[in-house]
């Protein structure tokens, strides 16, 4: 699992088709539609991982489908347990061979569902695909990140993108709530192989090997993704905008 690292998170937003981020902070691009969820998407691309807005536009589909194995565990299963409540549903971390992923999840005897072929289409009839991992253990506390693998190579997908980065951004943190934070740590621990960065009575902050974004659980009321952290390079001072269920923490270079 050295190779995992923040590919992107999933933040639902509804009427996304007219949706814009105040102050147009972040660039908006084009996503696509998929047809087996009934979801589309609207992508902001930044230095080092990109936003993914998810809103549904088939919600008898998505109903549908999170009833089978995939749909249960599958990234916008949590809009409807969460009763179609906006903000921070998961995360996705991206690697480079999801077979062999999942036989060393398997190997410890983690049951996991996939890998999945997945794809969106554009209005311009343009198809993206990527394979898609899940996490079946139904004893968690917080919904797990799910693994990406994209179908493109690395080089390829970058000089793909690299244009539509917004530099200036960096997602430097995500926010947690656990209602048992102790378990959750553990379980991310022995998920993705993270490790401790710091640890006190309130708070356990925990990293992948490969990556230096940092992932806060904190002792909650509920547990859910809370907030995200981002460094801004080109502000003299920190803000924090609260957008549509989900905290933007943006912090000065």
């Amino acid at each position: 699992m050295k190779d995992l690292k923040l590919d992107h998170i999933v933040h639902y937003v509804q009427q996304l088709d007219n949706f814009k981020f105040p102050g147009h902070i972040f660039t908006l691009h084009q996503g696509g539609k998929h047809d087996r969820l009934g979801t589309y998407n609207r992508l902001a691309y930044l230095n080092n991982a990109y936003i993914e807005l998810l809103d549904v536009y088939k919600p008898e589909t998505l109903q549908k489908i999170i009833k089978s194995e995939e749909g249960r565990v599958s990234f916008p299963s949590k809009i409807v347990q969460d009763h179609y409540q906006q903000g921070l549903k998961t995360i996705a971390f991206q690697t480079q061979d999801i077979s062999k992923l999942k036989e060393n999840l398997e190997a410890q005897n983690i049951e996991v569902v996939g890998p999945i072929e997945m794809d969106r289409e554009n209005t311009k009839g343009e198809k993206t695909t990527w394979k898609l991992l899940y996490i079946a253990d139904p004893d968690y506390r917080v919904k797990p990140p799910f693994f990406i693998q994209w179908d493109e190579s690395v080089k390829e997908r970058e000089t793909k993108i690299a244009p539509l980065r917004q530099e200036a951004f960096t997602i430097k943190g995500i926010e947690i709530n656990s209602t048992e934070r102790n378990h959750t740590a553990e379980k991310w621990k022995q998920w993705f192989g993270m490790e401790v960065v710091s640890h006190s009575e309130t708070e356990t902050t925990l990293k992948l090997k490969n990556d230096d974004v940092v992932y806060r659980i904190y002792d909650g009321a509920y547990s859910g993704y809370k907030a995200v952290i981002l460094k801004d390079n080109k502000t003299a001072s920190p803000y924090t905008l609260i957008i549509r269920g989900l905290k933007y923490k943006v912090e000065a270079d």
